[in-house]
Formats: C-alpha cells, sequence, structure tokens
C-alpha cells in the first residue's frame, strides 16, 4: 500500500502553498450567492467507493498524471512486479487515470512506488491508452518535477540553485536524472537511458506503389521513423488526423514486410509507434517528429525515448557523432535537447547511450473518483482510434 509518509508529505505541500491561491470566496462576486461557506467536499470523496489522488503536469507539451495514492503498490516494490499486479488485478488504475472521461487517448499516467527505506528511490509503473510501456520519456521527465515540486526528493537545501542528480525505477531498468533547480524550483530534468540501437532500413512499399525507406530503432520503445514528405504527407497541427490515419497503414505494413529479427526475443520486433519526421522549424533543432502510438495517441512533445532511438539510428547511419548534441522539435515548437553521451554493445548489437533533457510544468493536483453505481465509472475512449468501451 502506498505509504502514509508519501501521502503526508504531499497534503503538507499542498497545504504550505495553499495561501499563494486564491481564496475559494474570492472566484465569486459580491453581488452572487456564496456558496463556498457550506461546502463539504469531503462527501464526495466518503461516497465513492475507489480514489486516486493524482498530480497533473505537462512535459513540452505532453500531459503526464502522477498517481501518488490510490494505486496501493507497496513500498520497494519492483517495477515489473508492480507492472504486472497493475495489469492483472487492478488495470482500472490505469483506465481511470488515462481514460475517458478523466483523461484522453493521448492522456499518459505513471503510478507511483514509494522507496523502501527513507533517501531510496522511487519506482514508476507507466500507463497509457493502449499498454504498460517499459520506458517514458516525458514522463519520467514529468513524474521527477512531480516528485521535486512535492517535496519528495531534491536537495535539503531551501532555495538551492544548480544540479541534483537522482534516479528512479523503471520496469526498463534504472534511470539516472539529473535535475536543474533555481530557487529550489525544478528548470529542467535529463534522463539517461542505458542503451538504445538501430535495428535497420526498411524499404517499405506503400499503397500507391511508392518505396519508402523506414528506419527502425529502440530506444525505450520501438519506433519507426518516416520521412513525411516522402509519404505526401506533412507535419501540421491541423493535419494530425491524416497522420494518426497514415500511421495506421504503415504500421500494418510494417508488420508484414518486417524480418530483421529483435536481438533480445530472436523475432522480429512488433513496432506500434510512427514516427513522421521533418525539416525542423525552430533554427535550434537538427530535428522534427511527431510520434504516434498503436494506440491512436500523439506526442505533442518531440518524445523522450523517440528522440533516444532517432539519436541511435542518426548515429548509426554516420549522421550523428558520439558526444554531438541533438535538438529535437516537438509538434508545439517546444524542444528536447538530446546527446548520444557513449557508445555501447550488448546483445552483440552496437548500440548508444543516450542523454534527453526537457522541462515539464505542474497543472493540477485533483481526486479522482468512482462511483459504483456508474456504469462507465472505469472509463472508455471513443474516437481517434479503436473504441474502448
Amino acid at each position: 500500500m502506498v505509504s502514509s509518509v508519501v501521502f503526508i508529505k504531499c497534503v503538507a505541500f499542498l497545504g504550505r502553498h495553499y495561501s499563494l491561491l486564491p481564496h475559494p470566496k474570492r472566484l465569486f462576486c459580491k453581488d452572487k450567492m456564496d456558496l463556498t461557506s457550506s461546502l463539504d467536499l469531503s462527501r464526495l470523496s466518503r461516497t465513492a467507493s475507489r480514489i486516486l489522488e493524482v498530480v497533473d503536469s505537462h512535459t513540452c507539451g505532453q500531459p503526464t498524471r502522477v498517481v501518488i495514492a490510490g494505486a496501493d503498490l507497496a513500498p520497494g516494490l519492483d517495477p515489473n512486479e508492480a507492472r504486472e499486479q497493475l495489469r492483472g488485478e487492478r488495470d482500472w488504475v490505469r483506465r481511470v487515470s488515462v481514460f475517458e472521461p478523466r483523461g484522453h487517448r493521448s492522456m499518459f499516467s505513471v503510478a507511483l512506488i514509494p522507496p523502501a527505506h527513507p533517501g531510496g528511490d522511487y519506482g514508476l509503473v507507466y500507463m497509457d491508452a493502449a499498454t504498460y510501456p517499459d520506458m517514458c520519456g516525458h514522463a519520467t521527465i514529468g513524474a521527477a518535477t512531480t516528485l521535486i515540486e512535492l517535496g519528495l526528493v531534491g536537495p535539503t537545501m531551501p532555495g538551492y540553485d544548480g544540479v541534483f542528480e537522482f534516479g528512479l525505477r523503471t520496469p526498463a531498468g534504472r534511470v539516472e536524472l539529473r535535475a536543474t533547480l533555481k530557487n529550489g524550483r525544478c528548470q529542467a530534468v535529463a534522463f539517461r537511458l542505458g542503451f538504445a540501437f538501430f535495428l535497420c532500413t526498411l524499404e517499405l512499399r506503400v499503397g500507391d506503389g511508392r518505396t519508402v525507406p523506414v528506419h527502425i530503432a529502440h530506444g525505450g520503445q520501438w519506433y519507426a521513423f518516416v520521412d513525411v514528405n516522402a509519404a505526401g504527407l506533412r507535419i501540421d497541427a491541423n493535419a494530425i488526423d491524416a497522420l494518426i490515419a497514415a500511421a495506421q497503414d504503415i504500421r500494418a505494413r510494417i508488420a508484414a514486410q518486417l524480418t530483421m529479427a529483435d536481438p533480445s526475443s530472436g523475432k522480429p520486433p512488433v513496432v506500434g509507434n510512427i514516427v513522421w519526421t521533418d525539416t525542423p522549424r525552430d533554427p535550434q533543432a537538427a530535428g522534427f517528429n511527431v510520434p504516434v502510438s498503436a494506440a491512436g495517441s500523439f506526442d505533442r512533445s518531440p518524445c523522450g525515448t523517440a528522440t533516444c532511438a532517432r539519436m541511435a539510428a542518426l548515429v548509426a547511419l554516420g549522421q550523428l557523432e558520439i558526444g554531438q548534441s541533438f535538438i529535437n522539435e516537438g509538434l508545439m515548437g517546444t524542444l528536447y535537447r538530446g546527446m548520444p553521451v557513449g557508445a555501447d554493445m550488448r546483445d552483440k548489437i552496437s548500440g548508444i547511450i543516450p542523454q534527453v533533457e526537457g522541462s515539464a510544468w505542474i497543472t493540477g493536483h485533483s481526486r479522482l473518483l468512482v462511483d459504483e453505481r456508474d456504469p462507465l465509472g472505469n472509463g472508455y475512449l471513443v474516437g481517434g482510434g479503436p473504441a474502448v468501451l
């Protein structure tokens, strides 16, 4: 069960900063009825059959919802065991925190695992609209920022300016992090992934008879990189539906034509994420992309793990050097600052050790409630991809 210490610290933080918020009474005009004096929000929680306490943020435009209480994960639990526990016994945690009506198809949530002992690493279980990923870059940055802003990790010196290093346990292994703080507040977080590698370039036959080169690489998840112009499309916020639809066709064609085996399994990988690439708009950036997942969601940020996989592909193709900066631009014009900090080899395949930095911003704290009488209480998805009812 989530440690009471974690919950108490979160409540204490919110209490310390409550004075910074406008008093509820100020939200009402003087000539309007004031309902706040008799309002008892706690009665809503008392009548709920299930409750999740969450903190929301966005990382360069992509949402992260950190479940700080209610997932009932024991302190120190291995993230892979925690993931299987949630998948097999409490998938409602994922559905309630990600799906409509409390979320949406592109929502991403993280279940927090308290450390086994004071000062130990927190653990994370990643959850999206389709599954429980091994790793997610933007959510790692969002979760790390949330932990720092709640005072659960970070330097003990008030108003600290500088760098703070720590780690988080994930299903993909321990991830090293470096947070940049200014006056005690988190400004940016860089994560270092253990390994990313390029698998192959697939000359993909598409519907109109053209052959399009598709670069397949792994950076915590499998990604296929496709030049949007070669596919006759464009990256634009107003054209996202066309990119989602085209990604579905590309994904199916990769599944039918890919024969190169994943070194870890000996079988061709299931590539769920299609990343549309284009020439960057921002003069600082070297890359510009929009990833689309198998669930039909798309990343508003440049995508942390896709940036890792992209750097692995670029290094393998001779287009990026170890130690060279790679700034990646996302749909919203936000930037991730990446670098292949080292070369490595695993399972007889060459790869890189990638590092990616981005910024996350807290957007809310709330309590998600499930009424046992609600026939849609566990959530649903309609539109933008396969319906989940």
